[in-house]
């Protein structure tokens, strides 16, 4: 797997949790593509997670 690729290893060294490893692991990096803002579709609804100030993320409806 090379360094661009937005998926990530499931497991970490020491990482027990089955469900958590199991899933889907994505680069915010990816995700963004460089801009502050991503808009979900989900059961017929817009979601849009954001990149705060703070670097934090946040998801509203």
């Amino acid at each position: 797997m090379n360094d661009r690729s937005p998926l990530l290893p499931r497991t970490k060294p020491g990482h027990r949790d089955n469900a958590h490893a199991a899933c889907p692991h994505l680069r915010s990096e990816s995700l963004f593509a460089g801009g502050k803002l991503v808009v979900i579709l989900h059961a017929g609804r817009e979601y849009q997670l954001r990149v705060t100030a703070g670097n934090k993320l946040i998801l509203t409806a």
